[in-house]
């Protein structure tokens, strides 16, 4: 490969430079000749720099905006959780206390109807809804937390009438057989008849069976406990006679229709005292 030689630059073109550079200074400190462009470089200088704080400016109020945000949000999801607190806290309070106004109305119209105060107040746990509305057997359960002695067969109170009576306790629970149950029976008596009324196997239902011309009695009339049997105190209002069915040309069923519906109650009383017989 040939190799070139090195080349001199003439003085000449030095000497061009040195001139074209001190008549460009002299021009510029006599006629201010480069003023306006060294303004245009200053200018753009500091409009950079403007331009740079700006951003710096916007960089650092965005990452202070983000953390007053982040800040911000943990406060109100602070806020939100007390106000949370506070609400179920005002409704367990609302509730608790709409439980005991309802207690204590009930256990006035218990010792009002029923005349004693011996008498244990259940919440109602769990009814049988199955086979209340399908089937002969009805029962309800009721809760009972403290474990209190209740015996077989003492009288279950709900509303302002009888509805059953216990038939066994287990666990925290005691079970309720409703007088519409089809085993169940309960002595009644009205201004003209007295029976043993069977539960129909239908809500709310019950039925006794007479000879029709022993029966005196009308449709709508108020039927009463007999105290017979010695577990329902007597003269507690029970029902009225809804229907009268004929069986055969001498025998009639009377179906009475009861007081009070379970399904509407929530709290029961189970009187734990033996009642008369008159």
């Amino acid at each position: 490969m040939a190799r070139y030689a090195p080349t001199n630059t003439p003085i000449r073109n030095y000497a061009v430079a040195f001139f074209l550079s001190v008549f460009f200074l002299y021009a510029d400190i006599t006629h201010q000749t480069f003023s306006p462009l060294r303004g245009i470089m200053n200018g753009s200088g500091l409009y950079i720099q403007d331009i740079s704080r700006s951003i710096f400016e916007n960089i650092s109020f965005t990452f202070s905006s983000l953390k007053q945000n982040k800040y911000l949000l943990q406060e109100n999801k602070k806020l939100r959780e007390q106000a949370l607190q506070i609400g179920i806290k005002d409704f367990i309070e609302k509730k608790d206390n709409e439980k005991k106004t309802q207690v204590s109305d009930f256990q006035e119209t218990l010792f009002s109807t029923l005349k004693t105060s011996d008498i244990n107040v259940f919440k109602i746990a769990s009814i049988d809804l199955r086979n209340y509305f399908c089937c002969s057997s009805h029962k309800v359960f009721l809760h009972n937390p403290n474990k209190i002695k209740i015996e077989k067969n003492f009288s279950v109170f709900a509303g302002t009438s009888y509805v059953g009576q216990t038939k066994k306790t287990f666990l925290n629970f005691i079970e309720v057989i409703l007088l519409s149950d089809n085993e169940h029976v309960l002595p009644i008596k009205s201004d003209l008849l007295y029976c043993d009324a069977r539960g129909k196997g239908k809500p709310m239902l019950i039925s006794c069976k007479f000879d029709k011309y022993d029966f005196k009695n009308q449709i709508g009339d108020i039927v009463f406990t007999s105290g017979l049997g010695g577990i329902f105190l007597k003269n507690i209002e029970i029902g009225f006679i809804s229907e009268v069915i004929p069986i055969t040309s001498d025998e009639i069923e009377i179906v009475i229709t009861l007081k009070t519906n379970p399904l509407e109650e929530n709290f029961y009383g189970i009187i734990s005292i033996d009642t008369n017989e008159i």
